[in-house]
């Protein structure tokens, strides 16, 4: 299955008990960083550098399925990256995450909405 998961650009990075409900982490797709969200037991995942300032928004604060930078405030849609709160102007890439077993597979980002 992993083989079958890479020729489809999945890749894995991280394991479901690596986030609880209501956490945030991030990961790599490939040099990548990642905003991984576990949303009430749904993972989701948008880019992790907010789009206003160079922030990590892993180190923010999940609130449901909006994440909120710890700089300035900005909020942002875990499911489309689309901003839900100011300063931010700009969406960020929301990227298709997959759950097989135990493990939490991501590839390319998803079309903006």
């Amino acid at each position: 299955m992993a083989s079958a998961m890479a020729d489809e650009g999945w890749v894995r990075v991280a394991g479901i008990s690596d986030l609880k409900p209501g956490q945030i982490m991030c990961v790599k797709l490939g040099r990548q960083p990642i905003c991984l969200g576990n949303v009430d037991g749904e993972f989701l995942a948008i880019d992790d550098i907010c789009s206003h300032e160079y922030v990590e928004l892993h180190e923010g604060w999940l609130e449901g399925d909006e994440v909120e930078c710890p700089q300035h405030g900005s909020k942002f849609s875990m499911r489309t990256g689309a901003v839900r709160g100011l300063p931010a102007t700009k969406p960020v890439a929301a990227f298709e995450v997959k759950v097989e077993g135990d493990d939490v597979y991501l590839r390319s980002p998803v079309a903006a909405h």
